[in-house]
């Protein structure tokens, strides 16, 4: 490793990272395109959001008896090989850690009472070597991770069924309420300022936030079909029908406009790459849970979110045009940074 390779190997490796991510970054951009503007319309019709999280209910709950069933089975397991290990037993102080974790699983969650656990033909061989106990303590805790990330996922979704229930109950029964939000949450407020807050939340619930999405569905949707029209005329130079050049190219001369202009859609292509990158995630071993994410989990989507970011800013760039910015950075007498950022992707890619 003591040579001069001249960035070399560098330079290969940023190119290799870099394509990767603009090749995987261009699927999941345009899942997102679609997805986030047809998701957004899909949740202001009540009925299909009934039937989706209806849907999403009664398949998280099959998993989560699943779960229970094998931490269940798990405590089983460990406890009976707990009960029959001597305290003179080589193999105890590595019981003993496995002991302790059931006692801090059952102090931080005492509603957890196991049910059904039975013990299986091999149960009782971790008790063999360090190995074995090792086993016994990673199946424990990923029965546990299992169990609470479906436990999350579920009242998640109970939540917010339950939250739609009230809102298309108080909707329907608005004549009789008097245009006013009663909650199956929390208890009714009270004096004039209580009246007051609950026309307000009844209007935001049930009317505005309805049209809200449809509005910002419509918005975004537009937005969807400019970045792909750019997208599609990135390679042709002598005609620039990127709308995002062209607005940032007539509000040149004002700086914190060009910066708003710049970050709206830089924004939302992120948001539309994230989206695919977390619904793809959920269906492998690393997914986002509210509340019951895992250290190793919140690593590699950190460290995928880290990877997806270049790429995504350099293709925006290529979108807005290379010498608008730099004639820009000229007439604010800072030509050199888009010189410098220009050369580093001519270099690399």
């Amino acid at each position: 490793m003591n040579r001069n390779w001249s960035g070399g190997i560098l330079g290969l490796a940023m190119a290799l990272s870099n394509t990767f991510g603009l090749v995987t970054g261009a699927f999941l951009l345009g899942f997102g395109l679609s997805e986030v503007p047809k998701t957004l319309w899909r949740n202001a019709d009540w009925a299909i959001c009934q039937k989706v999280l209806s849907h999403k209910i009664a398949k998280m709950a099959v998993k989560l008896d699943e779960a229970h069933q094998e931490l269940s089975n798990a405590i089983v397991v460990a406890q009976a090989t707990s009960n029959q290990m001597s305290k003179r037993d080589p193999l105890r102080p590595y019981m003993d850690v496995i002991d302790n974790m059931l006692a801090q699983m059952f102090r931080e969650d005492t509603s957890f009472k196991p049910q059904g656990g039975q013990l299986g033909e091999n149960d009782m061989e971790y008790d063999s070597d360090e190995k074995s106990m090792a086993t016994l303590r990673r199946h424990l805790r990923i029965a546990r991770e299992d169990y609470y990330r479906y436990k999350s996922e579920y009242m998640h979704y109970v939540s917010e069924a339950l939250q739609l229930e009230d809102t298309i109950k108080n909707y329907e029964c608005r004549s009789s309420t008097g245009w006013k939000y009663v909650s199956s949450f929390r208890p009714g407020r009270s004096g004039k300022t209580g009246t007051l807050l609950d026309t307000i939340e009844f209007i935001w619930r049930c009317i505005l936030w309805k049209q809200l999405k449809k509005a910002l569905a419509v918005i975004l949707g537009i937005i969807s079909v400019a970045i792909l029209l750019a997208e599609a005329t990135l390679l042709p130079r002598g005609v620039d029908l990127s709308l995002f050049s062209i607005l940032i190219n007539s509000v040149k001369k004002e700086e914190v406009l060009v910066q708003a202009f710049a970050f709206a859609p830089l924004m939302y292509m992120c948001i539309c790459t994230y989206y695919s990158l977390f619904k793809v995630g959920m269906l492998m071993f690393y997914s986002l849970t509210p509340r019951q994410t895992s250290s190793v989990n919140l690593l590699m989507i950190c460290s995928m979110v880290a990877r997806y970011a270049p790429p995504i800013s350099y293709n925006f760039l290529n979108l807005i045009s290379l010498h608008v910015l730099k004639e820009i950075a000229r007439k604010i007498n800072m030509a050199w940074p888009c010189r410098l950022l220009e050369w580093h992707f001519t270099y690399h890619l």
